[in-house]
């Protein structure tokens, strides 16, 4: 049986306004802070830039795009992008690009992406179907939460092997979370984290990359010296002061700082703009996070509430772990802070992903029932 849902609300100016203005911001930031790399290594100043602008305008389009399809179209096809998103992690092994001696790329002639920035939204997606799906077993093991985590195990475990640590825990940490807002037995999430932790650790000692920067993260904690990058992201952040040096005027993006535009950007908006900019970008995700979370809280149709809830906690994730990275709170990781950094893969299916969750905060009251066999 299905009961409609009724659409009873424009466009969410609460989601829209803070990722149109963390997208606009990015453009300021990413043209400094590619600048003299471009130049040095293709001869334009602007050649990154414009690539850039090019993601963004895609972006901006879709966000629209997506905003317009109505969202229970995800509930049927959810089987298709999982399944889908784990042939091409698995495709990664065959036919990968190997990129800075990590192997997350695939490349159809001009276009390069990495499948994690898909299957971080598509293992959201299938967990929201399933949970609905299986609303009367979710209590038991069996029926219920095994394959719920078989999934999550599956996408985490190939996205870990590229290796890509850090978005695999991102998935598998939000995954978690999302199971803890349905009625999934909290001892079943126990004893799978407590069964996991021993492969954890087993795959962080046989990974000499991993093992390196936790052994610099302890000794910087400690009163030690950092590795190289956060030691020039700290110094970038401490330079930006209370005002900033001003837009175009960082020093550490002059080769001093290594992914300045892409994962460390951070530390650009923080020289350049200051405390203000760095309050800035905090005060936009923390915007997003309580609108999206209302989204999840306020709608009737259980799939929306999941969906939302697991659109939000990823975004938001990565940008509490790329900032927290970039201040020395975290270990250095190669995560990408959403909307900012020099657009890719990633910024194309955060847009789409945000234009999904503005679908869902348009539609209330009803319930959206689906009783056919998986």
């Amino acid at each position: 049986m299905e009961k409609e849902i009724y659409k009873e609300h424009r466009i969410d100016i609460w989601i829209l306004a803070p990722v149109i203005l963390l997208i606009v911001f990015s453009l300021g930031v990413v043209y400094s802070a590619s600048s003299d790399y471009a130049m040095s290594r293709f001869g334009d100043s602007n050649y990154l830039f414009k690539q850039h602008l090019t993601k963004v305008a895609m972006s901006v389009v879709l966000i629209f795009i997506f905003a317009k399809i109505d969202y229970r179209v995800y509930y049927d096809i959810g089987k298709y992008l999982i399944w889908g998103s784990i042939l091409l992690l698995i495709a990664l092994f065959i036919i990968g690009v190997t990129v800075k001696n990590v192997n997350r790329w695939i490349s159809l002639g001009p276009i390069r992406f990495q499948p994690s920035d898909l299957a971080k939204f598509t293992i959201i997606i299938y967990l929201s179907r399933l949970l609905v799906r299986k609303k009367n077993h979710l209590t038991e093991l069996y029926k219920g939460y095994l394959p719920l985590v078989f999934f999550i195990i599956v996408v985490s475990g190939l996205v870990a092997l590229q290796p890509n640590f850090s978005t695999s825990i991102i998935i598998f940490g939000s995954s978690i979370l999302l199971l803890l807002t349905s009625p999934v037995k909290l001892k079943h999430i126990i004893i799978t984290l407590i069964s996991i932790l021993p492969l954890g650790i087993l795959f962080i000692m046989t990974k000499s990359y991993i093992r390196a920067r936790i052994e610099n993260y302890a000794d910087f904690t400690s009163g030690g010296s950092a590795q190289h990058q956060l030691n020039q992201a700290i110094i970038g952040l401490g330079n930006g002061g209370f005002f900033g040096t001003g837009g175009g005027y960082s020093v550490q993006k002059q080769f001093f700082l290594p992914e300045s535009y892409g994962d460390f950007i951070f530390s650009i908006v923080g020289e350049e703009y200051g405390f203000i900019g760095t309050v800035f970008v905090i005060l936009m995700f923390s915007m997003l996070l309580i609108r999206g979370y209302q989204v999840s809280k306020n709608i009737n149709d259980d799939f929306g509430k999941y969906l939302s809830f697991g659109i939000t906690t990823i975004l938001i994730a990565y940008a509490v772990v790329n900032m927290s990275v970039s201040t020395g709170i975290f270990p250095t990781t190669g995560v990408p802070i959403p909307f900012i950094s020099y657009g890719g893969t990633a910024l194309i299916v955060n847009s789409v992903a945000v234009g999904i969750l503005l679908n869902i905060s348009m539609y209330r009251n009803g319930t959206y029932d689906k009783n056919s066999d998986i």
